[in-house]
């Protein structure tokens, strides 16, 4: 049974996902999204959000709409992670700035202020999960560990 998701119960998900094992279900668009706490390293553990209970490699793209390939699901950029790094890093625009100038650098690397835009499913707190899904338009609660229907 899927509910709308009051203030209250944005703060009972967010001290949920704080904890040790995590795995909530929402719905969004007709697609299940699922978040669940996963180990990154030997003593690090971070979110991560399944879309139908899936994550694949396909869904990512380096050519094209925000790291986003055709094959993604439509709401892929609402649930992941949006990423930026700089195509070049500060010392080498820097280091280029200074031997060509700042005009003629800007016509030598056109793109040198340009970065690369990609999402990935992991998060690294449950604020920033919660922030992000609090946006979202129409997202419900399906499940979770408590289900907070009792709590409230």
């Amino acid at each position: 049974m899927s509910t709308e998701i009051t203030k209250e119960m944005w703060k009972k998900i967010e001290d949920e996902m704080s904890d040790g094992w995590v795995s909530i279900v929402f719905a969004y668009k007709g697609y299940e999204v699922g978040v669940e706490r996963v180990r990154a390293s030997e003593s690090k553990t971070c979110l991560q959000v399944y879309i139908d209970g899936i994550i694949k490699g396909e869904w990512v793209s380096f050519s094209g709409n925000d790291g986003i390939s055709d094959k993604a699901p439509a709401i892929l950029a609402d649930v992941w992670c949006k990423k930026t790094k700089s195509k070049y890093d500060t010392k080498f625009k820097t280091s280029m700035t200074k031997i060509w100038g700042k005009r003629r650098v800007t016509k030598k690397y056109p793109d040198l202020n340009d970065k690369h835009v990609f999402h990935v499913p992991t998060f690294s707190k449950a604020s920033v999960v919660c922030r992000q899904f609090k946006k979202l338009e129409g997202i419900t609660l399906v499940k979770s560990k408590s289900s907070f229907t009792g709590d409230l």
